[in-house]
């Protein structure tokens, strides 16, 4: 497991031993920064709430984003996500937090923290990306444009057009990915 592109290329990323943590294969990452970058602008900052081994927001950050918030409530997770931001030499870009998906949205919320980019890929039995995207939403976290990238096994539903436009929407054997951006409403 490597990063991909950018001020972080090449390096070598350490994987969360057994099997909680499932990595997005290379297929899929590459595939998905490829859609994503394009939308990168300076100043953009992020948060993966399952960040397994820090991936995909050690990728985001390589490729442009600021600042990046990396979650997971997993202790080997969280002890992984250090020793791979550790690699990177530039850990002030990234804040890591133990606690669950959930929370992390009160407390980017209480921090004042507006997301421009949120990446959900969570453990495919939980089904909870709608709720988490919703729950966001709800907490005004998302600046206008947010970008979300979503990960599951499964298809989703929809967003409301009035809040969110669909950028793309792929498949990848069992995996499918929807970027969104947050159009947002007269009440946000």
């Amino acid at each position: 497991m490597r990063v991909i592109a950018g001020r972080f290329h090449g390096l070598n990323l350490l994987p969360v031993k057994g099997r909680n943590t499932r990595p997005t294969s290379a297929k899929v990452k590459e595939a998905m920064f490829n859609i994503l970058t394009p939308y990168f602008r300076n100043s953009m900052c992020g948060c993966d709430l399952f960040a397994g081994t820090g991936a995909l927001g050690i990728e985001a950050v390589s490729r442009g984003v600021q600042r990046m918030y990396l979650v997971d409530s997993n202790r080997q997770a969280q002890q992984v996500i250090r020793q791979n931001v550790d690699k990177t030499h530039a850990q002030t870009d990234f804040r890591i937090w133990s606690m669950t998906a959930q929370r992390a949205l009160i407390q980017l919320q209480k921090e004042h923290v507006k997301l421009d980019l949120l990446l959900l890929d969570p453990p495919y039995a939980q089904h909870t990306t709608q709720k988490l995207i919703e729950q966001a939403r709800q907490a005004s976290i998302l600046n206008q444009q947010a970008l979300i990238m979503i990960e599951t096994d499964y298809h989703l539903s929809l967003p409301p057009e009035r809040l969110y436009q669909v950028l793309a929407d792929k498949t990848y054997g069992q995996t499918y990915i929807q970027v969104w951006r947050f159009i947002g409403s007269r009440e946000n």
